[in-house]
């Protein structure tokens, strides 16, 4: 029979190294799995270019800060690279390249995870798999494009210039800071790039000679609740996205504050026809259509027990902890107590107000 452990720890990313650091100070017996071969990996396999918005200030793991300046926003493999050196810096225990495909309560109260390497056994679990793991995609837009267009979800590119030139139409759609960042890359490569969305809110890199995030924090306004009010009414899922100091579009990047809804007989559809250029045929006759969806993630658990989640496939929850089995505990999720409780310097407070 397997190894029984106190706790295993799903994900090594910044929630789950930070449910490992507390796990250790508490002299607990745990395992920190993930299905990467590097700790890291996650972010090492966006798209080059990327950086967070947050400056190194507030990026700080439970016990060890971030190498660079305070103000110094980091590049995705400079926070790949600082995950990697917090675990080795700990010497968490770890199982890389072990994937989860179902996880059961036995009888005697045990938990016990079929993995790819085999079983694993523990009394408590932490779902640390990340705010960012499952893309989302408007399946039913999507497929109203032929297969001559190809079709990729940003966490899919790694290589603008390996995807399009000057002989490719690119329709990025949503207009958040994936998106921006996206077309900008796009644009470079040649290719004639459409961004489609609704308008988006973007607040100032510095305010009143002070980095945003320096009054985002300071004003409370990152560490208020988010259960109760104000901080359920400010933070819900309606309340729309808002990006950090993205430069103005440049003049060639075709910007259309409208919805997609379709592709019929060569044309885009738009929601709102106001809003909407003149109809074109896309792609242009001659050049490839590549269209990237910069719409979001959505969370999915199928290898938890069904009655662990709701309707639409996010867990029950009280707090943290699920509300059917609370010796399971999530992070890293959007807004789960905090505005900051996704984020590198947010996964350490809520770890340790739930561990």
């Amino acid at each position: 029979m397997p190894h029984l452990h106190h706790t295993i720890v799903i994900g090594a990313g910044q929630a789950g190294l930070a449910a490992g650091y507390y796990l250790q100070q508490a002299g607990q017996d745990f395992l920190i799995i993930d299905g990467h071969e590097r700790v890291g990996d996650n972010w090492r396999t966006r798209w080059a270019g990327l950086r967070l918005f947050s400056p190194q200030r507030y990026n700080a793991l439970p016990g060890l800060p971030p190498p660079g300046g305070d103000w110094h926003l980091p590049s995705r493999l400079e926070l790949a690279d600082y995950l990697e050196d917090y675990a080795k810096h700990f010497s968490l225990p770890l199982n890389l390249a072990c994937t989860c495909d179902h996880a059961r309560k036995t009888d005697d109260g045990h938990w016990v995870l079929s993995t790819n390497k085999g079983e694993l056994r523990a009394r408590h679990l932490v779902v640390a798999t990340g705010a960012y793991r499952t893309p989302k995609i408007p399946q039913a837009v999507a497929d109203t494009f032929p297969a001559t267009v190809e079709q990729l979800h940003s966490s899919e590119v790694r290589d603008p210039q390996a995807l399009a030139d000057e002989n490719t139409d690119v329709l990025v759609v949503g207009a958040g800071a994936s998106g921006q960042q996206l077309a900008r890359l796009f644009a470079q490569t040649g290719a004639a790039v459409t961004l489609a969305g609704s308008e988006v809110g973007n607040l100032p890199r510095r305010f009143l000679g002070k980095d945003i995030y320096w009054w985002l924090y300071h004003s409370g306004m990152m560490r208020v609740p988010t259960d109760r009010f104000p901080g359920k009414q400010i933070f819900r899922e309606d309340s729309g996205v808002v990006t950090v100091a993205e430069p103005a579009l440049p003049p060639e990047i075709r910007r259309v504050k409208t919805h997609l809804v379709a592709y019929r007989e060569g044309y885009l559809r738009w929601a709102c026809r106001k809003t909407a250029p003149a109809a074109t045929p896309w792609p242009t006759a001659g050049k490839k259509g590549l269209v990237v969806w910069c719409t979001g993630f959505a969370n999915r658990y199928p290898w938890l027990p069904a009655r662990m989640l709701g309707e639409d496939g996010q867990p029950l929850l009280d707090g943290a902890r699920s509300a059917v089995f609370p010796e399971v505990v999530f992070l890293g999720l959007p807004n789960l107590r905090r505005p900051n409780s996704s984020l590198v310097g947010g996964v350490g407070a809520d770890a340790n107000a739930v561990l």
